[in-house]
C-alpha cells in the first residue's frame, strides 16, 4: 500500500510534499529520508537539508561555525557540495556523541621560541599575543584556525598585552600603559590608536554590539583600584566617537564580555572583600542589574548565555540566573577548581594538578532544572602539558578544548610556547 508522499509525488505534487517536509527537526529529516527511495529523492532535489539549514542556523552558531570550518579546513567547493548541509547536521550529532563519550583527538603544534602572554580565538583564527624580549614590542601572530597556518604576523605596542579581541576582521589590542590599537586584518594596518590614561595598571576592553567598552584600572591604594570606563561607538573601523565615560571607584574589571541581551561585567574590590556582578544594556552600556553575593574571591567563575556559574576552592559548581539571583542547580566536583569554561553545552573545570574535567551545561534544555540529578563528570583529561600561569591558557567551545603551554629555555631568559589542541569532531 502507497503511502501519502508517493501517492503526491505520482500526482506530481512534489513542491506540496517538499512544503510539508520542510517544516521538520533534523532528527525528523534524517528518519524520512529511510523510509523510501520516494522520499529521499524527494528530500533530495528540494534540497530540504539546505532549506533546514536556512531556517535554524541563526538561532544555532555551532551550524555556522561548522560552515566556517568546511569552508576553510580544506577549501571545499561548498557550493556544489551536494551533501554540504546534511554533514553539517551530522557532524553537529557526532560532537554529541563524541563529548558525551569522552572521544577526541589530540595535536600538538609548536610555537616557537617565543612566550605567549595571551591567546584568544573566534570561528576563523586562533590570535597570540606574544613577547619575545623586553627589548622586542610584543607582536600578534594570526592563525587560521582550522588549518594551522600563519595569516598574519602584526608587530604592534612597546608595552605587554593584556587584553586581546577579535571582531570579524578588527583585533582589538590593550597594553600595559593603556595604549589600545585596533588592526584590520584586510590592510594589515592599525586604523586606531588611543590612550584614556596617561598612567594605569590594567586594561579590559570588548567590543560588541557596536560599541567598544574600554576599562583602565589605576591603583588607589596598596590594593585597591580605581577603574575609569570608556563607551566608544564603533561607526567604521577608522571612525570610533566616546560617546560617554564613567569612574567607578575602589573596584576594579576582572571580566568583561556579552552576550545578545547585556554586558556581563564582574567588579572586585579586595580591601571591601567584595565582588559584583553588573548586567549592562547592550544599547548605551547602562547598569540594568547588580548582584553581590553570588561570587566569592576564592571562586572560579564565567558567564555565558545570561547564566553564572561559578566553582570554589572546595569543589562545589553552582549555576545561577543572575537576574533573578536563583541557584538552578549545584553539585560537589570533588576537585578543587582552579580555572572555569564555559560553552553553549559544556562546562569544563581545571584542578591545581592541571587535570581537566567536562560536564554537562545543565542549563541547555533549561527545563525542570530543580527536579535533574546533578551533573556526572562526561570525561577527565590528565594534564600532560605545563600549563603557563597567563589568562587565559585554556579555551573552550563545542568543537575544541585549546591549551597554551609556555616552558623556560635553561639557562637563558627565553621561552618555548606549544599550543595543544583536543578536537571532538575528528
Amino acid at each position: 500500500m502507497e503511502d501519502i508522499v508517493s501517492l503526491l509525488v505520482k500526482r506530481h505534487m512534489n513542491l506540496v510534499v517538499e512544503n510539508i517536509l520542510s517544516f521538520l527537526d533534523h532528527n525528523s529529516l534524517q528518519s524520512c529520508e529511510f523510509v523510501s527511495k520516494t522520499w529521499y529523492l524527494v528530500i533530495r532535489n528540494g534540497k530540504l537539508w539546505k532549506r533546514l539549514y536556512g531556517r535554524v542556523s541563526q538561532r544555532k552558531p555551532l551550524l555556522q561555525n561548522l560552515m566556517i570550518r568546511r569552508e576553510l579546513e580544506a577549501k571545499h567547493d561548498t557550493e556544489n557540495d551536494e551533501f554540504l548541509y546534511k554533514r553539517l547536521f551530522y557532524a553537529q550529532q557526532t560532537l554529541v556523541q563524541n563529548w558525551s563519550s569522552g572521544k577526541y583527538k589530540t595535536s600538538l603544534k609548536a610555537l616557537g621560541e617565543v612566550s605567549v602572554s595571551i591567546f584568544t580565538m573566534d570561528a576563523r583564527r586562533i590570535l597570540y599575543g606574544l613577547r619575545t624580549s623586553p627589548s622586542v614590542p610584543s607582536s600578534i601572530m594570526v592563525w587560521n584556525r582550522w588549518t594551522m597556518e600563519s595569516e598574519h604576523f602584526l608587530v604592534g605596542h612597546q608595552e605587554w598585552i593584556t587584553d586581546m579581541q577579535i571582531c570579524g576582521d578588527l583585533i582589538f589590542c590593550s597594553y600595559y600603559d593603556g595604549t589600545i590599537l585596533v588592526w584590520d586584518l584586510k590592510t594589515k594596518e592599525v586604523v586606531q590608536q588611543f590612550q584614556d590614561q596617561e598612567v594605569v595598571d590594567w586594561v579590559v576592553i570588548h567590543a560588541a554590539h557596536g560599541l567598544l567598552i574600554t576599562c583602565t584600572s589605576i591603583l588607589s591604594g596598596l590594593t585597591d583600584r580605581d577603574t575609569s570606563v570608556t563607551i566608544r561607538r564603533i561607526h567604521s573601523p577608522t571612525e570610533m566617537a566616546i560617546e560617554k565615560t564613567e569612574e567607578i571607584s575602589n573596584m576594579k574589571v576582572s571580566m568583561l564580555v556579552s552576550d545578545e541581551n547585556y554586558f556581563a561585567v564582574v567588579l572586585s574590590s579586595s580591601s571591601r572583600n567584595c565582588i559584583k556582578l553588573q548586567l549592562r544594556s547592550p544599547v548605551d552600556f547602562q547598569c540594568v542589574h547588580e548582584i553581590s553575593n553570588l561570587i566569592s574571591h576564592e571562586d572560579s567563575y564565567a558567564y555565558h548565555s545570561g547564566w553564572l556559574v561559578t566553582g570554589s576552592s572546595e569543589g562545589i559548581i553552582k549555576v545561577w540566573n543572575p537576574v533573578t539571583q536563583t541557584c538552578v542547580q549545584t553539585w560537589n566536583s570533588q576537585e578543587k577548581i582552579e580555572d572555569l569554561h564555559l560553552s553553549s553545552k559544556h562546562i569544563v573545570t581545571r584542578n591545581s594538578d592541571g587535570k581537566l574535567f567536562a560536564w554537562d551545561f545543565p542549563i541547555s534544555d533549561r527545563i525542570n532544572l530543580l527536579e535533574k540529578p546533578s551533573p556526572s563528570c562526561l570525561f577527565e583529561i590528565n594534564g600532560s602539558e605545563e600549563v603557563s600561569m597567563m589568562d587565559p591558557s585554556l579555551i573552550v567551545d563545542e568543537l575544541q578544548i585549546l591549551t597554551i603551554s609556555v616552558k623556560d629555555i635553561p639557562k637563558t631568559d627565553a621561552s618555548t610556547s606549544a599550543l595543544t589542541v583536543r578536537d571532538f569532531l575528528n
